[in-house]
């Protein structure tokens, strides 16, 4: 969202299959298709992506692939087989293409992917340059994220950075208390992963009022009343969660300015 309030073109992707989000955030407009329908029934890439600026108030544009949240096409995607799985690479990879030619002039293009190593979360990692793992500081997340990483040591021709996520606003500014949680996060992921480098890039701060703005919108969702997440680097752009996000953006681009 950052990317496109200052400018840039920019296409999100939910491939998140099993769980998808994305439509949480924004409106979807009841004519465009899903994604699901692009990489497994060859609808379109143009019937597939929703340009959302205009509602938004922004100057680039965001085009926005979104994953079906049906139970229908969730179960579809939990039984994908290796040969639907390949077909959906096939369909992913073209869309970096056709993203650059004059209809779209996408500078960045961003995936959402699920947890763990089903085969939409590998099509994500082996398409794109870099792979961005958000990890929470619990014992599970650590060990199941480094594991994940290692067995995915061949395929993963890709940048790999780590971010940690839910950090208590007050631990992070204990600067001390920060760098040796950094060391140790660095050591656990290199001892687990060996020869396979991962970069640790930061933390991602949470405090009362990001927690509380979360549940008063998921108890509007349970009482059947209009509900839409906060688009914090959009509607609080000077909230340290925002602020961080930005600041982390030169980081996994590789970009200098």
């Amino acid at each position: 969202m950052h990317l496109a309030k200052v400018g840039h073109n920019v296409c999100l992707l939910d491939t998140d299959f099993h769980g998808p989000s994305i439509i949480t955030f924004f409106r979807k407009d009841p004519r465009t298709q899903w994604l699901n329908e692009y990489l497994l029934d060859d609808a379109p890439l143009e019937n597939c992506l929703e340009e959302i600026s205009s509602q938004l108030g922004i100057t680039g544009k965001l085009f926005v692939g979104f994953a079906d949240p049906s139970a229908s096409a969730i179960e579809t995607n939990i039984r994908i087989n290796e040969k639907m799985s390949f077909k959906m690479l096939k369909n992913l990879m073209k869309i970096g293409k056709q993203l650059e030619g004059s209809s779209y002039n996408v500078d960045y293009l961003i995936l959402d992917s699920s947890p763990g190593t089903t085969y939409s979360t590998v099509n994500a990692m082996v398409t794109t340059q870099t792979s961005l793992f958000i990890v929470k500081l619990s014992n599970a997340d650590l060990l199941g994220t480094s594991q994940m990483i290692a067995g995915l040591n061949k395929q993963l021709k890709s940048r790999s950075l780590v971010l940690a996520n839910l950090i208590p606003k007050s631990v992070i500014q204990d600067q001390a208390i920060i760098s040796q949680l950094q060391s140790l996060i660095e050591n656990k992921f290199t001892q687990d992963i060996q020869n396979k480098y991962v970069d640790f890039i930061g933390w991602i701060p949470i405090d009362e009022s990001l927690i509380q703005t979360e549940f008063l919108e998921a108890v509007k969702t349970l009482q059947n009343k209009n509900s839409s997440r906060l688009i914090y680097t959009l509607k609080q752009p000077d909230h340290s969660f925002s602020t961080t996000l930005v600041g982390l953006i030169p980081i996994i681009f590789e970009e200098n300015d």
